[in-house]
This record gives structure tokens, sequence and C-alpha cells, in this order.
């Protein structure tokens, strides 16, 4: 499960990635990059619960680690949430991802309008991600500015995601720049 331990660490929650336009353009944007490991939550052989020691291990040797998922009822897929709750709480009391990089790569099917105060969903992507931030300040990682890709259901979504995809690609570039081995606790 390892894949050979890779600076970048991408949990992908998707149940459904084969159908995904956009999430599949994001991770097919960076997947043959060196130093990237894409983990998909909903496609690991037969877990029930997580291997803390095997994500550990992972996780110890990543320079960052980024969360990409569909934006599900205003968050990621229950499944990041059970790694959260069964790795992160675990990994968050110890060396393996203080002073690291966070991201979160998201996409919405609504427009970024919608995503403000007055609009349809009535708050930024940023007020709705802040669980995730303070998750990641509490932990003494370091939080970058989310990238999200909008309007998936409208007809700017071809647009919007080879805009992301190339966004994603940079950061994940300067990610594997940043970063070191990683932490050997």
């Amino acid at each position: 499960m390892d894949k050979d331990l890779k600076k970048v660490v991408i949990l992908l929650a998707h149940p459904h990635i084969k159908e995904s336009q956009a999430n599949k353009a994001l991770v097919d944007a960076v997947k043959e990059m060196d130093e990237v490991a894409i983990y998909n939550l909903y496609e690991l052989p037969g877990e029930t619960a997580f291997n803390v020691d095997e994500w550990s291990k992972i996780i110890s040797h990543a320079s960052a680690v980024v969360y990409q998922f569909p934006f599900y009822w205003l968050s990621a897929p229950s499944l990041l949430k059970r790694w959260q709750d069964e790795v992160f709480t675990y990994l968050a009391n110890t060396p393996a991802v203080a002073g690291k990089p966070l991201l979160v790569v998201t996409t919405t099917g609504s427009e970024s309008d919608a995503y403000r105060s007055g609009g349809k969903n009535h708050f930024t992507v940023d007020e709705l991600l802040r669980p995730y931030q303070a998750g990641a300040i509490h932990a003494g990682m370091v939080w970058q500015t989310p990238i999200v890709a909008y309007g998936m259901g409208t007809a700017e979504a071809g647009k919007n995601i080879a805009e992301m995809a190339n966004q994603y690609k940079q950061e994940i570039k300067e990610l594997i720049g940043k970063g070191n081995a990683g932490n050997n606790w």
C-alpha cells in the first residue's frame, strides 16, 4: 500500500471516480508526476478499518498531504471523515504531520457566485472548509489556499476543469519542491 513512499500523498475521497469528469481530470493531471501517490479511499482493498501503522508510515514520509473530493452536501464524502477519525486523530498528536502543508482540492456543482453571502449556498467555500483548516492548525500543519473547481454542473464545466487541472499540477509541483524527505519518527 505504500506506493514507494512519495512526497505528496493525495487522499482521494470519491466513491465513483470512474464516472467523474472533474475529479478524474484533476487526478489525471497529477497522477504521473514523480513523488505523488494517490490513494482513493473508496478503492482500498477490503479495509473495514484503516491501518494506523501503515498510514503513519506513509504520512510520516510525505512532505505534504492533499485531500481531494467532490463537495457533497457542503463537505467531503464520508470515508474521508472516517479516515480522519481513525488515522488523522492519531497522527495529529505526533510529529508525523507537524509543519507539513495540507491542501484541499474540491469540486462543486454550482458556480462560484453561489458560494458567497447572499448566494444560493449563503457561505463561501473557505467558510465551509473551516473544519479542515481547524484540524490542520490543531495538528500543526500549514493550511494551503484550497483549489476549487466551481461549476461542474454548468456550461462552463469543461473550461473550469481545464483551468483547475493546470492550477492543481502547478501547486503539486510547488509542494514537491518545498518538501524534504519527511519526518522520521
